[in-house]
């Protein structure tokens, strides 16, 4: 039973890789209010995580449309989404961020802090870096008020 299912939910996928839905004319504004039903869609064919569904935001997958409108004079399709999926999430900022995403659920401590800015200053540039202020950020984790919490807890109040 499982795999026929898993079997109909693959063929399901395949088909979305033939289809050219709105959010695909990404020159348009309407396709902001086309791309979440789009995305729901394909979220279903796809293991797409708040990870990925942050690194693989609007603006790039619209760079790739262009790219693609640009280079090859075709549209963006379910198909070239996929695969922006499955490569992102063979790539090392994938990885980085998804760890990073757990350690900010632990309560405040120096080991895992340590961690965060390795894997930060390995994903981010540094203009970025510098425009977080991590300094600052540090001092407020590590501030005695904020013992016991956890890191997401204090960095919500930071922005």
């Amino acid at each position: 039973m499982m795999m026929i299912t898993e079997l109909q939910a693959q063929q399901n996928c395949d088909s979305l890789k033939k289809e050219v839905p709105a959010f695909c004319k990404l020159l348009d504004d309407d396709a902001r209010l086309e791309f979440p039903k789009d995305y729901v869609k394909i979220a279903a064919c796809m293991n797409i995580d708040s990870v990925t569904e942050t690194l693989l935001g609007y603006d790039m997958v619209k760079m790739k449309a262009l790219q693609l409108q640009r280079e090859k004079n075709r549209v963006f399709t379910y198909g070239d989404w996929m695969d922006m999926v499955v490569e992102l999430k063979a790539g090392k900022e994938y990885r980085n961020a998804v760890q990073m995403m757990q350690l900010i659920q632990h309560s405040i401590n120096r080991a895992d802090w340590a961690q965060l800015l390795r894997l930060m200053k390995e994903s981010l540039l540094p203009g970025h870096l510098e425009a977080l202020e991590l300094d600052k950020v540090e001092k407020m984790l590590f501030d005695p008020k904020n013992k016991g919490r956890k890191f997401i807890e204090v960095m919500e109040q930071i922005k």
